[in-house]
């Protein structure tokens, strides 16, 4: 970030820059080794019941505080699916449903982002206080946190691991995140449907298919890959893992340094500052509220 924004991105760097986000994805593919089949489902039942429970209430109270102050139903619907599934990405597939303007994209990435920014300091320093363990921790960024990126750097921070004791936060948070992204198409199909019903007559008829399945994050299907090959024993033994495993673990610690780093260089603090009015207000209220509720719920009802 100090890089980006003080010299900026030297052109020599751009094209490798713009790669981040592919390196990020990569590494999520091979962190399908850190996972059995039993493993998805025991966190994948609870997963979905929190997840999804804060995904519904975060979309509706967006779509509602939206109303309320008078945003436009297209950039009400496009910050409502940032708040309420994975931050940009959800926000760039619903856009084209929803027929939003460039402009309420900007505002709702610059939104997104800048909470992200807050909460890439905050949950690790609010997480030792109250004295979570990595694995409530790792639940509390994958339910509280927008921003798939920023879910994985909090997780890190809090929890660093090593090949041999592989982050839990990392490993809780992230099967967190993988389960309210599966939910996108739906949430996409949904907005589409509530924007065409609220939009003028001559804007009523949303392309739904330019955002819905064409957008998939595909890079889902290969992390479910590894797992199906590493509970199988493709890999070699888990416990003590194998040499292969441990090959697999060093390599998605350095795509995710590489990709964090990029990402972190495309953060324009000049654009963050562009986050302004009620796209803001109704982001960062929102915003929020998902990290507070997330905290005491975790708190409450998830064992160390």
């Amino acid at each position: 970030m100090a890089v980006g924004n003080i010299w900026g991105i030297p052109s020599w760097a751009r094209p490798g820059v713009k790669t981040s986000r592919l390196f990020i994805k990569v590494g999520v593919i091979l962190l399908g080794s850190l996972y059995s089949i039993a493993d998805l489902a025991r966190l994948g039942v609870t997963a979905v019941i929190f997840i999804l429970s804060f995904l519904v209430f975060m979309l509706l109270f967006t779509l509602w505080l939206g109303r309320k102050v008078g945003m436009d139903p297209s950039a009400a619907a496009t910050l409502a699916a940032g708040t309420a599934v994975c931050g940009v990405s959800a926000i760039i597939a619903t856009a084209p449903a929803v027929r939003a303007k460039s402009t309420d994209v900007a505002y709702s990435i610059a939104t997104i982002l800048s909470f992200g920014l807050v909460a890439l300091f905050l949950f690790p320093l609010v997480g030792t206080l109250v004295g979570l363990s990595p694995h409530q921790f790792g639940v509390w960024a994958g339910t509280g946190i927008m921003n798939s990126g920023q879910v994985l750097a909090v997780c890190l921070t809090f929890d660093p691991g090593t090949a041999a004791r592989p982050s839990e936060s990392l490993k809780t948070g992230e099967i967190y995140n993988l389960t309210r992204v599966l939910f996108l198409p739906f949430v996409v199909l949904f907005l589409a449907i509530y924007a065409s019903r609220n939009l003028p007559p001559e804007e009523e008829e949303a392309n739904i298919s330019t955002g819905l399945w064409d957008r998939f994050p595909v890079f889902v299907l290969g992390f479910l890959a590894v797992v199906f090959l590493t509970s199988f024993g493709f890999f070699g033994p888990t416990s003590p893992p194998s040499r292969e495993l441990t090959i697999i673990r060093h390599l998605y610690s350095w795509f995710f340094a590489i990709g964090l780093a990029g990402q972190g260089m495309e953060i324009s603090l000049a654009e963050l500052r562009r986050a302004g009015g009620k796209p803001l207000l109704v982001g960062a209220v929102a915003a929020a509220l998902r990290a507070v509720l997330a905290l005491v719920a975790v708190i409450l009802f998830v064992p160390r």
